[in-house]
């Protein structure tokens, strides 16, 4: 199950770059740190749905850092944004294999952290490399 999770967690990651590509949204200021800050959300509904309301006020706190660099890359798009906007997506994915050792949250499914750091880690690469061809230009 754990491979599946991670296999579809790649391949939405490269359809969503390819989405985003295709409707020209990578351009945006706004795509990538909205999808960034979309992520957090989930573990919040996952403390919810199993109405642990500890773990919601940890998803909470751990959610404001992912929130401000979205909206910071949001506000201030730039070459050193999509750089922290990138190291947002990886540090995001380092917090879905961790998440277990600093606090439980009952809700979330066995197979999520693999999903959703694989999409984290494809889409963070991704805008890393963006980063990195936009200076060039």
């Amino acid at each position: 199950m754990i491979l599946y999770a991670i296999g579809i967690g790649v391949l939405i990651g490269i359809f969503v770059i390819l989405r985003f590509k295709k409707r020209k949204l990578e351009r945006t200021r706004w795509a990538y740190p909205v999808f960034l800050a979309t992520f957090p959300l989930y573990y919040i509904l996952f403390a919810l749905y199993a109405m642990d309301y500890k773990a919601l006020l940890n998803e909470i706190i751990i959610s404001i850092l992912f929130l401000v660099i979205a909206y910071i890359s949001y506000r201030y798009k730039n070459k050193i944004t999509l750089i922290l906007l990138s190291i947002g997506y990886i540090l995001h994915a380092v917090y879905d294999f961790i998440h277990d050792y600093l606090f439980s949250n009952a809700g979330i499914p066995v197979w999520w952290p693999y999903f959703c750091s694989s999409v984290d880690i494809i889409m963070g690469i991704y805008i890393l490399y963006f980063a990195i061809r936009v200076r060039k230009e």
